[in-house]
């Protein structure tokens, strides 16, 4: 078990993270990457394993990265990154 409150303040993205980015066409959108039976798309939760997750994890907040997708390559800028806070 993995408790992502341990990264608190950080701004890099690891299991647990809340992401912000913008993609190359301007979409800004908010995921947060669980475990596989845990994500929930409807609740913009994205597993571990997803495409938009490997491309997102370990950058840090201000990094661009490479999202391969079947329509091609696009671009993520990493806006925030946030984690609960420990209790």
């Amino acid at each position: 078990m993995v408790d992502p409150s341990a990264h608190a303040g950080s701004d890099q993205v690891f299991f647990g993270a809340t992401v912000t980015y913008v993609d190359d066409e301007g979409v800004e959108r908010t995921v947060t990457i669980l475990g596989v039976d845990e994500a929930d798309n409807a609740r913009q939760e994205i597993s571990w394993v997803s495409p938009v997750a490997c491309a997102l994890l370990k950058a840090r907040e201000g990094d661009e990265v490479v999202l391969q997708t079947p329509a091609g390559i696009r671009s993520l800028e990493i806006l925030s990154v946030a984690y609960p806070t420990p209790q």
